[in-house]
This record gives C-alpha cells, structure tokens and sequence, in this order.
C-alpha cells in the first residue's frame, strides 16, 4: 500500500458532495482485492477498490476522518474539534497516521459544511448483519403467524377468488425476482450468503403468509403489509443505487402487494356472529384516511343522525369482552389492597394500557427534530456562506418531520381513543355487574343517584385520567429531552437554571395537587348528596306538587347545590393557582434561561458566545416545546388525581358487601321448604325477624298476614335470601322462583317484554295470562299494544295496571315458588275478584304451584291452604285456616259456602298516559338546533353576568397581547448585544405582567364560574323542572330528567366553560402566529386567507357532525342511566326471577349505544387533529419552500419568531378548534338545560284571583263539580265527560269503580293538574272558581295522601314537617294518631333518622308517614287516594278511626278499592269510563242490588243487612244499617 503525505492546501473549502464521488482520481488501483460499495460509505453506488482516508468539515464543527481499509473492510471515524487544517495535519503527524494516507487527488475531499447532518457512515460488515437480521426477524414473525393461524378458524372460505389469485401472482414475482437477483450478485463471505438465503426464504414464507391471512385475518393483515412496505422501500431503494443489476422488479411487485393486501375482504368473509364492525375490516394504512368516519361526517352535515346509523364499534371495545375481561381480573384480585382496581384493571387491559407508549415517544422525536429544522433554516437565511444547495435538502427535512409528525399523532390518539371506549364499556358494564349482586342493604344505602354518579361522572373521569397519564409522562419527558439541548447549545450551567426552576415548580404543582384531589373528591361528595335528594324528589314530583311542596325542596336542593358550588369555588381556586404556576414554567423557564446566559459570563463561570438571532430562536424554540408539557403538568395533573379520586370511589363500590350466592337446589325426594329456628336481619346487628318456623308444602296457597310492619315482606325477602341469616336453617326447593312485589317493578321496556323477561314467547299461554291477570282491555286501550313502550317505572300505567303486569310476570315465569307481596291492594273489587279466581281457582293457572301471598284482603283467606299470621317479627300462627282460628285467632264466624259472584265487567281503560313520540321530538328538536345556537351562549351569558363576560373577556384579551409582546419582544434582543442586562431585564418585566394577566385571568374566571354561573345554571333548571306542567313530568322518565341535572351540569360547571377559555386564548395565539408568518413570508400571507377559508369550510363539516355525535351521546346516556336506576330499585325483583343476565345483557345493548356515539364522537376529534396537523405540515412546508426561495429577501429575526410559532402552531390549532369544538358541543348541553329552564310553566291563575283578600281560604270545604270535562291531550278522548255533583263543608264523599274509570282524573283535576285549555266546564270550592285561583294558593289549601307513598331522600322530620313550621311535639303527637310512634322511637336516630329511599320502611310505614304529613298540614280539605291500600284490616281500621275522629272538619275525598274504608262516607261516587254511574249515600245504593257500588260491595263481602246472605255471621258497623260478611280474624 502506497504511503505518501498530505498538505493543508490538499484540504480546502467548496467541493460539494457529488464532485467528491464522482472523482476519479481516489479510486486507487482497481486491481486490489475485496470492494466496498460506495452505498455503504456514503449512500453512492460505485465501488471503492482502495485504503485511504476522507476529511469531512463542517462549519464550526469538527473535522471528520473516514479511514477506509479495504484489507480490515470497515470505516473507521475519528472526528476533531479544531477547526483549522493545520491542526488536522498535526494530529495526523501525532497519531502516526500521515504514513497510512492514500493519496486523495488534487482537492475536493473537504465536504460543504452541514454534510455530517444529513448522511452517516455505517460500519459495512455491521449494515449486512442488520439487513440480515431484519429479514430474519420478518421471517420469524410470518412464520409465527402462518403457524399460529392454522389453530383459527378461516374467516375466509378455502377457495380461490380474484383478490387472492392476484396476492399470488405478484407474490411470485417478488420471490422470483428475489431469488434470481440474489442468486446473480457474487457473494465472498458466509454473511453475504446467509442475507441472500434469508431474503429469498423471507419472500417465500411472505407469500404463504399472505394466503394464511387471506383465510384467517378479518381484516387486511397488517405484519403482511407492513413487511410489503418496508420490503418494497428496501428493494427501491436498491434499485435506484445498484443499477441495471437491481431487483427493480421485486420492488415493483411488492408496490402492488402494499395495495392487495391493504384491499378489504369485508364482501368475502364467512357471515358471522355478531358480525365484524366495518373499521375492524380496513387497514392500517386506509383508517388514517377515515372511510368509516368521513361517510358520517358528510351525512350529519346534511340531516339529523340517528342512533342506529352509527356503524358498530369493534369487538374488542363493546361491553360484553371488555367487561368480561375487567370483571376476571377484578375476580382474581386482592378486594383489601388501596390499589384493587386500578391492579385489576391494568391485568386486564395492560396491553392497551402501554399501546400509546411507542407512537407517543415518536411524536416526542419529531417534535424536538423541529428544533434543528428552525435552526438551520435560520442559519440558512442568515448565513450567506451556506450553499444554497442546502435549501432542498432543508425542505425535504421539514417535509418528512411532520409527516412522522401527523402520522405517529394519528396513531397515538387512536390508541388512547380506543382505551378510553374500552375501559368505559369495562367499568359502566362491572358497575352495573356489581349492582345485581349488592346486597339489599348496601343497594339502599347506594341509592339510584348515588349509582347514577359513578356511571356518569367517575367513569367519564376514569378514562380521561388515562388520556392525562399519558400526557403527563410524555411532557416530563419533553422537559428532560429539551434541558439536555439546552445543556448541548448552552451548556450546562445555563441549562441547570431552568431545570431547578422547572423542579421547583413541579414540586409545588405536586404538592397543590394533593389539594386538588382532596378537593374535588369534596366535590363529588357533595355531588351525590345533591344527585341523591334529587333523584328521591324526581322519583315523587307528581305527588310533590300537588302538595305545593316544590319551593320547600327546591330550597334544599339549592342549599345541597350551594354547598356543591362551595367545594367548586375552593376546587376551582386550586386549578387557577395550578394552572398559574403551569404558566410561570411556560414564560418564566426562558426568561430564567436568558438570565442564566448572561450572568453566567459576568460572574466569570463561563464564555459563552454572544447571542445571534440563530441562538436565541433556537434557544427559544427549546424552551416553548416546554409551554406545552409544563401547561399539561400544570393543568392536568391535578384532574388527574381527581382522576384517581374517581377511581377510589368505584374502587369503593365494587368492595361493597355482596349478596351470597345462593347454592343450587338440591335433587332429593323431599321438594319441601322449610325455615326452622331461624332469625333473619337487614345487617349484621338487628334482627328483623325471630324464631321464624314454617313449612311451605308444595303446590299450597300460603297466605300471609298481620299488620303494618309485623314483618310480612321482611318473610318473602328472607325466602329470597336477600335478609342475613343469624341462626336456623333454611332450605328454598325451588329451581325457579317468581316474584310480585309490593311496589310493582316495571322497567323501561314494551309491555310484553316486561312480563316476558327472558322467557320464550308461547303465544296460547302469553294470551291466558294476559286473561287471568285481567290485562286485555287494558292492551286493547294502548297505541301500540303489548308492544307500547312503557316509562320508567311504568309511569304511563295506573297503579292498578302496573300490578297486574307484575302479576302476569309472576305466572308467566310458571316457578315452582311463587312469592306474591300484597299485588292486590292497587286494584278495585270486580278486577281483584277476576284475578283471585283466575289464578287461585278451581282451575287457577297458579294452582299447583307453591304460593306465598301477603295479603290485607282477608276476605280471601278461607281460599288458602295455609295460613300464616304474623306478629311484630314472629310467626304467631301457623297452619290451615280452620287450625289458626282453632289456635286463638278468633274469627267472626261465616259460612264458607257462600261466595260473593262478583260480575266482572268489561274495564274500559281511559289511561291517564301521555304516550311520547321520541322520534317527532327528537326530530323537532334537531330542527331547532339547526336554526341558531346563539340562545345557548346567551342563556349561559346571562347565567354568569353579561358585565362579568366582558371583565373575564378583557383579561383573556391583556393575557394574549402580553404573550405576543413577549414573543415580539425577543426580535430586537440579539440587535443589541452590548445592552444584554438591560434586555433581559426588560423581557422579565414583559413576562411578569404576562403573568400577572395569567392569574388575573385564572382569577376572575375561577370567581366567574363558581361564584355565580354555577349557582345561576342550575336555579334556572331546577326552577324549570320544578314549576313544569304535571303533564310533562309524567311523559318524561326520570332517568333523563337526572341525566340533564348529572351529565350536563357537570358540563356546564367544567367542561364548557374551560374550552371557552381556552379556546379563546388560542384563538389569540393562531393570529398572532399567522401574523408573524405573513411578516416572515408575505407571499405565504397572500395565501393564509384562501388556507383559512378551506379551514373554515372543513370545521364546518365537521361541527354540525360533531354536535350530532355529541347529542347521540348524551341521548344514549339516558336510558342508561334509566335501567340502572330501575335495576337499583327494583333489584330483588331482577335476582328472584334470576334474570341478572338478561338485565345484563339490556345494560351492555345500552352501553354499546352509548359508546358508539363515544367512539364516533371521538373518531370525529380525531379526523379533525389529523386535518389541523396536515394543515401544520403544509403551512411549515410552504413556509420553508418560500424561504429557500425568496432567502435574500427574508428577515431572520421575523423568520425566527414565525417559526418558533409554528413549531406549536399544529397543538395550539387543534388545542383552539378542538376545544372550540368542545365549545360547540357543550353547548348542546347548555341548550339541553335551557330547554328545561325554559319549559312551559303550569297555569297558575285565570282572572282575577277572588282570594286574594280573603284570610282563610277554604274555611268550609265545600265542593262542586259543574257540568266538568277534561281530556289529556287534544287528540284523546275525555277522560271525565260531564261531572256534575256537590259536597258540603266537612262531608265525606268516597270515589270507586274499575281501573280507568277516572278516579285517578277527577283528583287531578281538582288540583288543577291538567292544562286548563283541555278543560271544560268548572269545579268551584266554598264558591270560588278554582280556575281563579293561583295555583301555590289552591293546592296549599288542601292535602293529599297519593297511593304510592311518596318520602324524598332526608329525616323523618324534614318528611313529615316539609315547611319547617311545627316543633317536635306536634309531629310525635301525628304519629301517635297514626301508630307510628313506637315504630319511630325505636331508631337511634328518631326523627333525624334518615329515609334512604322506599326500602326504608314498609309500604305501610310509608303510607302512614304520609298520613301523618297530611295530618300535621291539617288543611280543610282532605283527598285520600287509595291511601290504605298497603294496610291490614286492623291498622285500616284505625286509619278510618283516624279519619272520623282527626278530620271531623275536614271535607274528605277518599279513593278506595277497599270498600269497607268508605262504606260509612256521606256520600259514595262511582264512576265509568268518565261518566258518573251513581253518586247518593251508601245505604242507599247498598239497598240496590244491582248498583254497581252494590256489587262491588258483595265481590268483598259487604252487603245491607236485608240483602245479606241467609246463614252468615254479621258484623255491624257504626248504627247497624250496614253489616258486614267477613272473615276477620278478630285478633289481628
């Protein structure tokens, strides 16, 4: 090998990179053994067949050395900073390498500066290695795959079809080209053999993995198509440096397999169940392009959407896998440890936990490339000895950056997307799954509101928490990446400034956040105590009202809401000051930066250069990569342990008490069931029941009774095994058990599928139930049939009707134990007569079965087969009826041959309900919306204070002008090198009044929010929902009443007025960035407006999608919530029926609804981030392109601002049209509750109010029906047609007939319950119109005791004292009238003891609390709505003595289907089908055998004493002129 020396002047400046490979002069002697390419050294094609060794200079940087040896075949790489030739030509002197110099040529061996920066020199044996390793790691996955393939079932049948046959064809190709290119090429070393076998085995295994995919993989195989893309830009890239020997054809053929194996197969799979969702058929590489979303986003600009168009969502997202695989997890789990749910939870779904990690660190690697992009840009326009064959090589760089940039987003937000829908449908399906198993005690203690809470807000938290996490990673480790350049462009003294600064400040973030999570864990507190008493007061509104008790609850509501807005305020504080001090690390860190750099100097600790507008741009870029993560530190952090708060609460359900599991019955001869000795409780510390013996004989009716809390129901739900068992045994042998409660569980559903359940359809049997259980005229009566929708908790059936569908539900179940609590009490005497003898007859269709009946219609007793008595929580006796009386349950005697024959008369139904169409509402209110948007922000303006708008929008105003001043201001720093103190000090004085307008801002916002828009939002909604007809209350469930007062205030009180800020502050930023770029690049400024215009149009088409997904949504939600809050009430129905899975399977069909419309809305967020970024890239791009163009003309300092700016202009766009469309969609909930706000008010006066002067109104109670009609909408039929009668002061009237025949009507309309256009004719008391009358006034006059009992959630006091104005005497003396005394003095708390729900007390309790409400009211007028009906035949009977002794004075309007309760009234009123059918004394129509009040009386063993039965033992009652035929037991 030839030794010569080289020269400083063989080393000089200005060849450029192609001069140097295209020299002939260094290619040595061509006849030296072994070759290295020149692809290897330096990305070129030809050969060099030579030692020697390269000198490559980069401007101010080191000069670089690349000896090559032929003989070792590597590149070694010494590199120098010593930027002088000389200083090279002495190192080369000292490192006895002069010798080793091969001569190089005349010159051009020293490369433009910048080249280091744009290529590498790898070592050559290490790129074959690498090369081979890649193709081994490919080989091994498709082999992988093929295998594991072979263990699936085919999705594709095993035939030939177009697609593949093309798959196939092309695969061929490619392995042919392969092998044959690899075969031609020399090979001299194992490794070059083993590459060359590992690329031909690699495209063999490709093709046999493409048709395995083909067969087995739903969708485009993603490993085949990515190996396609990777491998085809391989053998590209080849071909365009090897020449004429390079497989040009394996590339071209591998370009066609990217499109085949990226073509769906959706028209040639298999048909499956359930079938695959359309995005889960695309490719990776055509989702980024949205097909599943952009078809939607087009069809909701144009009309409404609805629900059912939404494409499904993935399998792997729906409820059922996903909360199957949290709820295994969950199972195996440590239910003690503080961190149970969030270890289960990563168990189960780890894998999509971490998915977002890698895309996420990409998006960190191209965000900090942009920093060399700004820096040599600038350094391009402000440096004149740079090439201009630079600018190319800049724009390609800035080109390829962001679209890595764009595209690893894409990635990233998919993932984080599809998290989130997963882990919702996970935690909302578990909650749900835990609710069918809670103990009874722990559902009551739970609450509909209180569960509603962690389904609407702690899972939408939960899953934003997650979405946070990984931000808050991702900016830590932004801020660590970006202190390391400033240490490489500053050094390290000047980076450790900002870094201890930055420390500083997170270690107070961290700290206030500790604040922030105990604070707003006092803030869902109060959260669920304000849901609680709303849901309890939702639940009663109709009986709320017509006791005019609405401005008592409404002050306590708004009392729990202040104290909610309280916590807010003080949550709200602690987000400002964090958000603060997020914003002190944004404008503070260079500020800090630059301070460092000049002090450091003139203390002497460093030489530093002197700042030109290259550095201090660059340096400022680094550091505005920190606003961002220091804001989401700063921001986020804190909702993120509010995050973890919300985790802790559902932690803290899921670990509540469950219910045992109740083992499966045992096969044995002995089909008995039995209790003995047993003694049962409600928790672990009373007992509720004792000693309980009994025997149940199967296929026997076994009657149950005893008076008011005596321990009835607490027996069925012992037999349910829903009480705790404290000593005994007990054995239930029933495989299947039917329940019929006390309170009738009707859940949102058609009719027919309420009594259904999750049995089959059997038509003949469905239609004989239906019979029996005296449901045909009532079906008949319905728009829709059994197929009509019925509200939440049948609130569009009587009471009477809701009973007999859970009646029907228990026979059509056919149980072996049927447990039956008191289903008679709703209903009127002919209908009770009709269902008794249907079901319990001779040929009753639940004759032979096991019956438990709880029961107050005694007079049925002589039908039982065993009798059970029971006795303040014992069984007093027990056995057949003739047994018991024969024990000491004395009876009147009578003869049990004779039978009332009750005719049972066609009912004719005139249902009280408003049938709603959804579907008309839903669209008319899609048409509203299309109008105008404007009404939503003015109500919510007018909510917070227009003068309070503009004081917080002038601070938002001073906040984003100070930040562009501060950016501004930094332009003119570098002009003034010799004044650096003066300029920095200046720059700290424009940071400090940023941040001062920061905290100002934060401030009055904070003030804004929770000072007055808070309070004022949710007033205005509640006072709506509170002075709402009756009509739209009982049209409306409750569910999506609490929806709009959970959800949406929730969005009122954070979600949208934090996007308002925040979008407006970006909005700012925007135009101060495309300010900058129009000053930078004026022709760039021509086209900014055309950019913004398309940009316009695309937020458009995406917005009126967008509040569409967001509606669907929130609609979604509803029946959610519905189902969730039925299942909590009615729960020992659902487990009793063992119907857990199919409520389950309702729950997930709802939860997939509702994530669907997540998923859409989210898909939409996403096509819109994609669309900002791809915006981003272009603007940048054009940017660069027009700067490389026009580079004399451009300002470096305006360029650095411009594109410092646009480094975060891609976040601060979609941060600005993101939350603008948060803005936009939150508005649909603002707009939801000022619908509620602005709901039709109740007619409160007509004329003139004639009592106005009058001091005590009534005083007499008279009463007067006039020639009254009344209708419940204008295209039904009237429900009363022509009443006409009269009542004197303190006379008592009694109102009977069938189910629908108006009763129910003509007690609302005295209350003034119907909108008085549908009403005709007049009702007038003591001699004034009620019509004239305000409407508080009116129904504060009277008092009302509803049939179902009605208590909200707080004290006994506060329920039976709503007004506050009695002391506590008055209220124990009520409750001694009405034998509630001891009941109440036995709980520890009294009257403060709280009424969690109706659980708390029997019906009967409940019923006599409403009594004794009524009482303590002591208004003149009384209305009883069949307010006895829960009571046995003694408690009724001190009820009647209550009436007669308590409410002399009272006019007392009673409705009864118990006729003994009325049969001494003043008057009796029967109605039919809305006509008066009689009206005169009861003695008079008892006279009459033939009056209907007549027979109704005998269907119940009541006759005039000349009428009664011959041989019959007669009770009289008051003067003798009425007896009674009964079956009492005397002693009960």
């Amino acid at each position: 090998m030839p030794r010569i020396s080289i020269t400083a002047n063989s080393i000089h400046d200005g060849a450029n990179f192609s001069q140097v490979l295209a020299s002939p002069s260094w290619l040595g002697d061509a006849s030296s053994t072994g070759w290295v390419t020149r692809r290897t050294l330096f990305g070129a094609s030809r050969k060099v067949e030579s030692d020697g060794l390269i000198a490559v200079r980069d401007s101010g940087c080191p000069y670089i050395l690349f000896s090559v040896s032929t003989s070792a075949r590597t590149v070694g790489l010494t590199s120098f900073h010593q930027p002088s030739p000389s200083t090279l030509i002495e190192h080369l002197r000292a490192t006895s390498l002069m010798d080793q110099v091969h001569a190089l040529g005349p010159s051009a061996h020293v490369f433009p500066e910048g080249v280091r920066h744009s290529f590498s020199v790898p070592d050559v044996p290490y790129s074959e290695k690498l090369t081979t390793l890649a193709f081994l790691l490919l080989l091994s996955l498709l082999l992988s795959r093929s295998i594991a393939n072979r263990k699936t079932p085919k999705c594709v049948a095993p035939s030939l079809d177009v697609l593949l046959v093309l798959k196939i064809f092309f695969g061929v190709v490619y392995a042919a080209a392969v092998t044959c290119t690899s075969l031609a090429l020399p090979h001299t070393e194992v490794i070059e053999w083993i590459g060359a076998g590992t690329q031909i085995a690699a495209s063999m295994t490709f093709v046999a993995a493409s048709i395995s995919e083909h067969h087995h993989s739903i969708a485009p195989s993603t490993l085949t198509t990515l190996y396609a893309v990777l491998a085809a830009a391989f053998y590209a890239y080849t071909a365009g440096r090897l020449g004429p020997d390079a497989p040009s054809a394996a590339a071209a053929s591998l370009l066609c397999l990217v499109f085949l194996e990226s073509k769906n197969k959706r028209t040639l799979l298999i048909p499956m169940d359930p079938a695959p969702a359309y995005e889960s058929t695309l490719s990776f590489l055509i989702r980024p392009f949205f097909p599943h979303i952009a078809p939607l986003l087009y069809a909701g600009s144009q009309r409404r959407l609805k629900l059912d168009e939404l494409r499904e969502i993935p399998l792997d997202l729906q409820a059922d896998p996903a909360t199957q695989k949290l709820m295994s997890a969950l199972a195996k789990g440590d239910k003690k440890s503080e961190k149970y749910l969030f270890n289960s939870a990563f168990q189960a779904f780890g894998g999509q936990f971490l998915a977002p990690v890698v895309p996420r660190l990409i998006v960190v690697v191209a965000t900090f490339a942009q920093v060399t992009l700004v820096e040599q840009l600038i350094s391009y326009v402000s440096d004149s000895s740079i090439s201009n064959e630079r600018g190319p090589i800049l724009i390609l760089a800035y080109f390829l950056v962001y679209v890595s940039l764009t595209i690893s987003n894409y990635v990233y937000t998919e993932k984080i997307n599809a998290f989130i829908v997963q882990c919702g449908s996970a935690l909302t399906g578990s909650i749900y799954g835990k609710t069918l198993r809670l103990t009874s005690m722990a559902a009551r203690e739970v609450g509909q509101g209180a569960a509603t809470t962690y389904m609407s807000i702690d899972v939408e938290k939960v899953t934003a928490g997650f979405s946070i996490f990984h931000e808050v990673w991702a900016s830590v480790v932004i801020i660590l990446v970006a202190c390391a350049m400033l240490w490489i462009k500053a050094g390290l003294l000047v980076m450790l400034a900002p870094l201890l600064f930055i420390i500083s400040l997170l270690g107070a973030t961290s700290v206030l956040s500790g604040h922030v999570g105990a604070s707003q864990k006092r803030v869902m507190d109060a959260i669920d105590a304000r849901v609680k008493v709303l849901s309890s007061v939702l639940n009663q509104l109709r009986p709320i009202k017509l006791n005019a008790y609405e401005p008592f609850l409404e002050s306590k509501i708004s009392d729990l809401r202040k104290i909610e807005t309280n916590a807010l305020k003080q949550f709200m504080d602690f987000i400002a000051a964090a958000a603060t001090l997020g914003n002190m690390g944004s404008y503070g860190t260079f500020m800090v930066t630059l301070a460092a750099y000049y002090a450091l100097p003139v203390i002497g600790w460093g030489d530093l250069p002197p700042l030109t507008v290259t550095s201090v741009f660059t340096l400022y870029t680094i550091v505005s990569l920190l606003i961002h993560p220091l804001n989401v530190i700063g921001q986020t952090l804190p909702l993120l342990f509010a995050s973890l708060a919300s985790i802790t609460r559902i932690q803290g359900f899921l670990q509540l008490p469950e219910k045992a599991e109740t083992p499966a019955p045992l096969v044995d001869l002995d089909d008995r069931t039995f209790i003995k000795g047993c003694t049962f409780g409600w928790d672990d510390s009373t007992p509720v029941l004792h000693g309980i013996d009994l025997e149940l004989s199967p296929r026997e009716l076994h009657m149950v009774v005893g008076s008011v809390a005596s321990g009835k129901s607490s027996l069925i739900m012992s037999l349910l095994g829903e009480t705790k068992l404290f000593e005994g045994v007990m054995k239930v042998n029933a495989p299947k058990v039917a329940l019929a409660s006390q309170t009738a569980f009707i859940y949102p559903g058609t009719l027919r599928s309420n009594i259904l359940l999750d049995n089959p359809f059997d038509e003949a049997f469905y239609d004989k139930v239906i019979h029996a259980c005296g449901l045909r005229q009532d079906i008949e009566a319905l728009p829709y049939r059994d197929l009509t929708m019925l509200g939440e908790k049948g609130a569009t059936l009587s009471g009477g009707q809701r009973q007999r569908v859970a009646l029907a539900r228990a026979v059509y179940a056919q149980a072996d134990l049927v447990l039956l609590d008191d289903v008679f009490s709703a209903l009127d005497g002919e209908t009770e007569a009709h269902v008794f003898a249907s079901l319990f007859g001779g040929e009753g269709m639940l004759k032979d079965r096991t019956v438990v009946l709880v029961t107050h219609a005694i007079h049925h007793l002589s039908k039982a087969d065993k009798v059970i008595v029971m006795e303040s929580g014992r069984v007093a006796h027990f056995g057949s009826f003739e047994q018991v009386r024969a024990a000491g349950a004395t009876f009147a005697l009578a003869s049990l041959a004779v039978e009332a024959k009750a005719q049972v008369m066609a009912e004719q139904n005139s249902t009280e309900a408003t049938i709603v169409d959804e579907e008309k509402e839903e669209e008319e209110a899609w048409s509203a919306e299309q109008i105008s948007r404007r009404g939503a922000y003015l109500f919510y303006a007018k909510c917070a204070g227009y003068v309070q708008i503009a004081i917080l929008g002038g601070f938002i105003l001073g906040w984003g002008l100070a930040n562009v001043s501060a950016v501004v201001y930094l332009s003119f720093l570098p002009s003034s090198p010799g004044r650096l103190g003066l300029w920095v000090a200046g720059y700290a004085g424009v940071v400090a009044i940023n941040l001062l307008f920061v905290a100002m801002t934060l401030l009055v916002f904070a003030r804004v929010l929770s000072g007055s828009t808070a309070s004022n939002v949710h007033k205005a909604e509640l006072v709506g929902v509170m002075e709402s007809p009756i009509s739209w209350i009982t049209k409306n469930p409750v569910g999506k009443i609490l929806n709009r007062f959970s959800q949406d205030i929730q969005v009122a009180d954070r979600e949208f007025p934090f996007a308002c800020m925040n979008c407006s502050v970006n909005i700012l930023g925007t135009l101060a960035t495309f300010l900058f770029i129009a000053l930078a690049t004026p022709l760039m400024g021509l086209a900014l407006p055309i950019l913004g215009v398309f940009g316009f149009y695309a937020l458009r088409f995406y917005l009126k999608t967008s509040k569409q997904f967001r509606r669907l949504e929130l609609g979604s939600k509803s029946p959610l919530y519905t189902l969730f809050g039925t299942t909590i009430s009615g729960l020992i129905t659902v487990r009793a029926y063992g119907a857990q899975d199919y409520f389950r399977s309702q729950n997930a069909s709802f939860v997939n609804k509702s994530q669907g419309a997540l998923h859409h809305r989210l898909a939409g967020q996403l096509f819109l981030r994609i669309f900002l970024f791809w915006f981003q890239t272009i603007l940048s791009c054009s940017v660069a392109i027009l700067t490389v163009s026009l580079r004399s003309s451009t300002s470096a300092p305006i360029l650095g601002v411009a594109l410092s700016a646009l480094v975060s202009l891609g976040g601060t766009m979609s941060f600005m049209l993101t939350s603008y469309a948060t803005v936009e969609n939150g508005s649909i909930a603002i707009e939801r509750i000022q619908e509620f706000a602005n709901l039709p008010k109740e007619e409160t006066l007509i004329g003139t109010d004639e009592t106005k002067d009058a001091e005590e109104w009534p005083c007499a109670g008279s009463l007067a029906f006039s020639d009254f009609s009344m209708r419940y909408r204008e295209d039904l039929p009237p429900a009363l047609k022509n009443i006409s009668f009269a009542l004197e002061g303190g006379s008592k009237i009694g109102i009977c007939g069938r189910t629908g025949s108006g009763k129910s009507s003509t007690v609302l309309s005295l209350f003034r319950g119907i909108d008085q256009h549908l009403v005709t004719g007049s009702i007038v008391i003591d001699g004034v119109d009620i019509s004239t009358v305000s409407l508080k006034k009116l129904r504060e006059s009277m008092s009302i005791v509803t049939q179902d009992p009605f208590l909200w959630h707080g004290s006994i006091r506060e329920n039976i004292d709503v007004g506050g104005e009695h002391n506590d005497a008055e209220i124990w003396e009520v409750l001694k009238h009405v034998e509630m005394f001891d009941a109440v003095s036995a709980l520890d708390d009294k009257l403060d003891h709280l009424v969690v729900d109706e659980e708390s007390f029997s019906k009967g309790q409940r019923q006599l609390l409403c009594l004794a409400r009524a009482l303590l009211r002591n208004k003149k007028i009384m209305v009883l709505d069949e307010s006895n009906s829960s009571m046995d035949h003694v408690t009724d009977e001190k009820i009647r003595h209550v009436v007669d002794s308590q409410m002399k004075s009272f006019t007392v309007i009673a409705i009864a289907h118990r006729i003994s309760t009325i049969v001494n009234f003043d008057k009796i009123l029967v109605l039919d089908n809305g006509f008066i059918a009689e009206f005169e004394e009861p003695q008079v129509l008892l006279s009459n055998p033939e009056s209907r009040f007549a027979r109704l009386a005998a269907s119940q063993g009541i006759y005039h004493p000349d009428l009664a039965p011959s041989g019959v033992a007669v009770k009289g009652i008051d003067d003798g002129t009425v007896v009674v035929v009964t079956e009492d037991l005397v002693n009960v």
